[in-house]
């Protein structure tokens, strides 16, 4: 019998020790409390606790050892109108997702500056549809390594860190021959991030090594540079890069860019498991 997707999700859902994770849903309208909670454990297999207030919320994760693997969080409950629980979930170092009905620029950057994993929209029709996948890309997040090259030491930490806050296995490296190295011995990086400018070699002339061993479809690259050359992204993408960013750029295209990419190798990786029944068996002689 062939797995469904929910059994697949549900299998992700697990601790390295084999139990539920848990989320910590905060919310004080009980329409989306039922909802989210219902979406939530069916589609994804996970536990979750509600919390209508900020007293609640600290009652639940009062304990070091609560276990709770994300956040999902309202902006303004009853007792705190001014996002004090979506400080209180990141002063206890809570990954969390910001679920909300009050959103303006002055709200986007307030939310972005506290480094929360995701945010969604409350009024838009897929508001549910969009929370639930913002919680299944985390929970999945959780099975890629990425490897980032760069051979400036600040701006590796600002990729790696943007990453490992998204919950994916980071690998650095300094110079394009470290990179190949790291492959190498990580053959399970799924996504490289590589500068173009560098000392040994471009990140142009990294993509093309790394094409003669690895096709598209199971190791995705994007370059990414500050130059303000515009033909820069083109010769990337024909040396056989996936993607492109110019420097600097926002953290939701960046989040999405990366999430754009994984999203590929996962759809590549599920089409290869499902012709693999198909193969033609060969007859007895």
């Amino acid at each position: 019998m062939s797995k469904t997707s929910n059994d697949i999700e549900r299998k992700a859902a697990l601790t390295a020790t084999g139990e539920r994770l848990r989320v910590l849903l905060v919310e004080d309208s009980r329409m989306f409390t039922s909802a989210l909670k219902f979406r939530f454990e069916t589609d994804l297999g996970v536990d979750v606790v509600t919390c209508s207030s900020l007293a609640e919320m600290k009652h639940a994760a009062s304990d070091a050892e609560h276990g709770f693997f994300v956040a999902v969080t309202d902006l303004n409950l009853p007792d705190s109108p001014h996002c004090e629980a979506l400080d209180y979930a990141l002063d206890i170092e809570l990954p969390t997702i910001v679920f909300t009905g009050k959103f303006d620029f002055n709200t986007r950057e307030s939310i972005l500056k506290k480094n929360v994993l995701d945010y969604v929209i409350k009024d838009t029709d897929r508001a549910f549809d969009e929370i639930v996948s913002a919680v299944r890309r985390i929970i999945s997040n959780r099975d890629f390594r990425i490897l980032v090259v760069d051979d400036t030491k600040t701006q590796r930490s600002i990729l790696s860190a943007m990453l490992l806050a998204q919950k994916f296995e980071i690998v650095e490296a300094a110079s394009g021959q470290e990179a190949l190295e790291a492959i190498a011995a990580n053959p399970d990086i799924k996504l490289v991030l590589t500068d173009y400018h560098m000392g040994d070699m471009d990140g142009y002339q990294l993509t093309r090594k790394l094409r003669r061993d690895y096709s598209d479809d199971v190791l995705r690259i994007i370059g990414i540079s500050n130059s303000n050359d515009p033909e820069l992204s083109a010769s990337f993408l024909k040396a056989g890069a996936s993607d492109f960013m110019y420097r600097p750029f926002v953290q939701e295209e960046f989040q999405c860019r990366i999430a754009q990419n994984i999203g590929i190798l996962t759809k590549m990786e599920a089409l290869r498991k499902a012709a693999i029944p198909l193969a033609p068996m060969a007859m007895p002689a």
